[in-house]
């Protein structure tokens, strides 16, 4: 889920998350040999299985995620669980903190079998999401976990504690949803690192990295389309 709050003195702020508790990748290098280790095989158009393996195990950082895929189920709906992470600031006091951010849906989570998915399109997410907005307004509670001194805030791949403490902190709504083609959100870049003030980025060397790779993607995303 990418989302861009736009505030009242100008300023944005936004929030690109997952759907799993934790990224696949502690360095930029293990993004990089993600992306290579995917890409298609001419003569099947899939990803080759033992690029993959070969992946996986020279990349242990991987092995977080890997697991949590392999024995979840994936969301039937985007009535996901997307997180990321921000370091928070007080203008008032100067202390700093970090903080995980959570968007969460109020209802159960409903997932859906591997199997079933064979028998879908592969947009069948977008078209559950705008078919439940004309049933009414879609929500996720916005938590915010607060993280401890001496914890880690260099690598994305580490799970939290269960027991760091949780604030609810708002409520996100859509209450209509449209094919992302001629969409506002189209020409939007959800650069993770376009932050508002009090909100700066942690020390996780991939932010960086997604920055700079997201500008390059959205960049050749437009060209296709123009050109």
């Amino acid at each position: 889920m990418a989302v861009e709050f736009r505030l009242p003195n100008g300023s944005l702020q936004h929030m690109t998350m997952i759907n799993t508790p934790m990224f696949f990748a502690a360095m930029p290098r293990t993004f990089l040999d993600k992306m290579l280790a995917l890409k298609p095989d001419p003569a099947t158009g899939k990803p080759n299985p033992e690029a993959s393996k070969a992946f996986a195990e020279s990349h242990p950082d991987t092995k977080g995620q890997a697991t949590f895929l392999a024995t979840n189920n994936p969301p039937r709906s985007y009535a996901i669980v997307p997180t990321t992470a921000f370091r928070l600031s007080s203008s008032l006091t100067g202390k700093s903190h970090v903080g995980a951010v959570a968007l969460r849906s109020p209802g159960r989570r409903k997932t859906t079998f591997r199997a079933e998915m064979t028998s879908e399109p592969t947009d069948f997410l977008e078209k559950a999401l705008i078919d439940r907005t004309q049933q009414g307004p879609v929500r996720w509670d916005m938590f915010l976990t607060i993280g401890e001194p001496g914890y880690p805030e260099t690598d994305p791949t580490i799970l939290w504690p269960k027991d760091r403490k949780e604030l609810k902190v708002g409520t996100l709504t859509i209450s209509s949803a449209m094919n992302q083609e001629g969409a506002v959100c189209e020409n939007i870049n959800y650069d993770p690192l376009v932050m508002a003030n009090g909100i700066a980025a942690t020390d996780d060397p991939v932010l960086p990295f997604r920055s700079s790779s997201y500008a390059l993607s959205f960049t050749k995303r437009l060209q296709e389309k123009w050109f």
